[in-house]
């Protein structure tokens, strides 16, 4: 009997919009699977040491680490934008190249341009080389792991972050300015598929399917023989995936979510490997 392998991307724990914030509620994401995949943005780590007294990142990412400890599975996390620290993990390849995963910061050299940060990443980003290419996946893991610093420089330098309640408005006022911004976050959408494509060509990989998250809008989609899968997020909207990988079969599965509650829910689409 073959491994089962669940994938799942952004859950977001610790940020205010994620429907967990208990994480033993993450516990029906390992449960009947060998390994699962956690692809990016798992927990908030960005702001832990601008404000330790409400939410310390280090601690939350040591009880993380006990959790999952627990889990009867193995457990590979991917680095995201929100938590490029984590693990060195940026990328995995499964199944003999047929796999790609990676968050998704990855794709765009300004690592997210819907941002209200934009501003300080685009200030970073000089040391991302847009035409670096590659060959293997260690070009690939350096390439990322550029990505991951461009992230963290950024962080520094954004002085908006404030957890309280007249703080956290402020964010959300700050993420609505200016009114283009719905316009970015759909242009982002729409050149998903395509820069996901184009990364794997870039570093010489040929998977027939990219999985990603990152930009919260779940979906699938072709380019030429290969398939990009967006797993969505665990913000209350739009809407979530996962991937379940068994016996030759890759199945993308609807995830239920409410406040604290995970149930994996029924089949979208399935294909052979």
């Amino acid at each position: 009997m073959s491994a089962k392998i669940r994938i799942v991307s952004d859950l977001h724990v610790g940020h205010k919009a994620s429907v967990i914030d208990r994480l033993d509620a993450l516990a029906p994401l390992a449960e009947g699977v060998d390994w699962l995949i956690l692809n990016g943005d798992t927990l908030e780590l960005k702001y832990g040491d601008l404000d330790v007294a409400h939410y310390d990142a280090q601690r939350e990412k040591q009880r993380f680490e006990q959790e999952i400890a627990k889990w009867d599975c193995k457990v590979s996390v991917i680095t995201g934008n929100h938590d490029p620290e984590i693990s060195e993990l940026h990328s995995l390849t499964l199944l003999d190249g047929k796999v790609f995963v990676t968050h998704g910061d990855g794709l765009f050299p300004n690592i997210a341009p819907w941002s209200s940060n934009v501003d300080n990443l685009e200030k970073h980003a000089s040391i991302i080389d847009p035409d670096a290419t590659g060959i293997t996946e260690q070009d690939l893991h350096d390439y990322l792991a550029l990505h991951k610093q461009v992230t963290i420089r950024a962080h520094k330098d954004d002085k908006k972050y404030n957890p309280t309640l007249w703080g956290k408005l402020k964010i959300f006022l700050h993420q609505t300015w200016p009114p283009t911004t719905p316009f970015r976050i759909l242009k982002a959408w729409s050149e998903v598929p395509d820069r996901a494509a184009s990364l794997t060509e870039r570093f010489g990989l040929a998977p027939k399917f990219i999985v990603v998250g990152h930009t919260h809008n779940p979906g699938i989609w072709t380019r030429g023989k290969q398939r990009v899968i967006n797993l969505g997020s665990y913000f209350p909207w739009p809407g979530a995936l996962c991937i379940e990988i068994e016996d030759k079969t890759l199945n993308v599965r609807r995830v239920r979510k409410r406040q604290n509650a995970i149930e994996i829910g029924r089949t979208v689409a399935s294909f052979e490997l």
